[in-house]
């Protein structure tokens, strides 16, 4: 299936991560590792002003999986607040104060928008530049713990906050533009050394690479990928610096709905691992990225509280959608395995950064004499017999795997099923049609028992011979079927065979164990 798309809308700046088919993220939630984000280690706030005006420091609390796996269905933040008291007056919500510390419950209906505990920070009455406490977070999510975080909370000090304009529309594949980005110290205090945090998804990087950077890949669509500078300056306050025009931003084969993202922070202790996350980095080559001075103080209108600027660009590219099927062949009675695929063959990631509905759906269609017994994870049964896998963001090389359990439960003769991906309001721009569909064959033989070879061929001496041959005997999935004469039809203890006889089955049997193993198979015995 060959896409053309053009511009459209896109999904949450929350951390966001596929789970098409149950690939994507930890299946098994003791693998999970949740964390609190969006707590800084350290956090200014601006003083009282002479007329009494205390300016609010904003910041948004969550959680997310350190692996980039699914969302938590729900957590529980716990802000000990008491050491801030004349430091500080804390506003969250939707959280319950009691006795110095705020209690937040957040159900997760939308794994896609995950939302957040908001608090607003104002320096309290009578407080003086220099005082400081330290807000300890706690909590559980799915009701396993969370690692405890602090931060730091200062009257004064260094705010770094972030302005700039929009990329540039028109932009295509293998284009560069600045990134128009400067920052403003509106603290009390210089900031004695600086971080810039980039964000990239897929389709987009920095231009060059740069010896003070340090550069990652993640699996998490809005920042696929990650690049940590720092910069050895002294900020005073009401001083302004800007992003030289070698920091670029590069439109890579990859690009269709873009978004790119840049935080500012003083180089405080502990920040540079609150920004890392535990991810691996590795050290840029080249010239140093130097920051731009402006010329004098500046009048700051322009600049809010924010100490992250974000601009989206979009573009025309293609991608293309494919889907695999499988043979299928056993006996009436065996359950077996289809393992269906879904690749993108690119060049173009898919997906929507600020709109996490889905753009597109696996269909499953299967004949009559198939039963489902066990569906992939997030896939659900439609109308008509028809089964539909939501698909949500695809990487440019994405390959999924949607393993359905299903049960043979009558005779069947070259009987076809389909799988078939499905575009929605994009399938206008599908020029490959070819692909987008595959049958699922099916074959059965009714199952029979084997002759006992050890058997007593003399009538009347009592032997028995295992199965009836009314339930079918352990065959293959997709790729081979166990013939109806070979060893495994009967009940081995019941044969009358010597202990030689039935070591050498047993064998036979363990030989076929890598066969057996992929068709779950009830056996009635004699």
């Amino acid at each position: 299936m060959r896409l053309s798309l053009a511009r459209g809308a896109l999904f949450p700046l929350a951390l966001i991560a596929a789970t098409a088919g149950g690939l994507a993220g930890p299946a098994d939630a003791q693998d999970r590792t949740m964390s609190v984000t969006g707590l800084p280690t350290q956090i200014a706030v601006t003083p009282v002003l002479q007329d009494g005006v205390k300016q609010p420091r904003q910041l948004t609390l969550s959680v997310a999986d350190s692996t980039d796996g699914p969302a938590p269905h729900e957590y529980v933040l716990r802000l000990d607040l008491g050491a801030l008291k004349g430091v500080v007056d804390v506003d969250a919500k939707p959280c319950d104060v009691a006795g110095g510390q705020a209690t937040c419950r957040i159900k997760v209906t939308d794994p896609d928008r995950v939302p957040g505990v908001a608090l607003t920070l104002r320096a309290a009455t009578g407080s003086q530049a220099g005082d400081s406490g330290v807000l300890h977070v706690t909590g559980e999510a799915d009701s396993r713990a969370l690692k405890a975080v602090d931060a730091t909370v200062q009257v004064g000090g260094a705010n770094l906050v972030v302005a700039g304009d929009r990329l540039p529309t028109g932009l295509k594949v293998g284009d560069t533009a600045p990134i128009p980005v400067s920052f403003r110290n509106v603290g009390s205090a210089s900031a004695s050394g600086v971080l810039m945090a980039f964000r990239f998804t897929e389709g987009s990087k920095l231009a060059r690479r740069f010896d003070n950077c340090e550069y990652s890949e993640r699996s998490s669509f809005a920042e696929k990928r990650f690049a940590l500078c720092a910069f050895d300056v002294d900020v005073p306050p009401r001083t302004e610096f800007r992003l030289p025009a070698d920091a670029a931003v590069e439109v890579t084969a990859a690009a269709l709905h873009e978004l790119v993202q840049v935080e500012v922070y003083p180089d405080a202790p502990g920040m540079r691992e609150y920004l890392r996350r535990g991810y691996p980095y590795e050290r840029g080559g080249g010239p140093q990225l130097k920051l731009r001075g402006t010329d004098g103080p500046q009048t700051g209108e322009r600049y809010g509280n924010a100490t992250s600027w974000e601009s989206t660009y979009y573009i025309t590219n293609t991608a293309d959608l494919s889907v695999t099927g499988a043979g299928i062949s056993g006996k009436v009675g065996d359950e077996v395995v289809a393992d269906l695929g879904l690749h993108n063959d690119g060049p173009a990631w898919l997906g929507d950064v600020q709109d996490p509905t889905e753009f597109a759906s696996l269909h499953v269609e299967l004949p009559d004499g198939v039963s489902v017994v066990g569906l992939p994870k997030d896939c659900l049964r439609g109308g008509s017999g028809e089964y539909v896998c939501p698909l949500g963001p695809l990487d440019s090389d994405a390959r999924l795997s949607f393993p359905f359990k299903l049960k043979l439960a009558k005779p069947l003769k070259d009987a076809h099923g389909k799988v078939r991906v499905r575009q929605a309001e994009w399938s206008r721009y599908d020029t490959n049609p070819s692909n987008d569909s595959a049958p699922i064959d099916f074959s059965t033989t009714s199952a029979s028992p084997s002759a006992d070879p050890s058997a007593d061929p003399t009538p009347g001496t009592g032997a028995t011979g295992g199965d009836t041959g009314d339930e079918p005997s352990p065959s293959a999935t997709s790729g081979g079927a166990h013939s109806g004469d070979e060893p495994g039809d009967g009940d081995l203890a019941s044969t009358g065979a010597g202990t030689v006889t039935w070591i050498a089955a047993l064998a036979v049997l363990l030989i076929g164990g890598g066969v057996a193993a992929r068709a779950v198979v009830r056996r009635r015995r004699a």
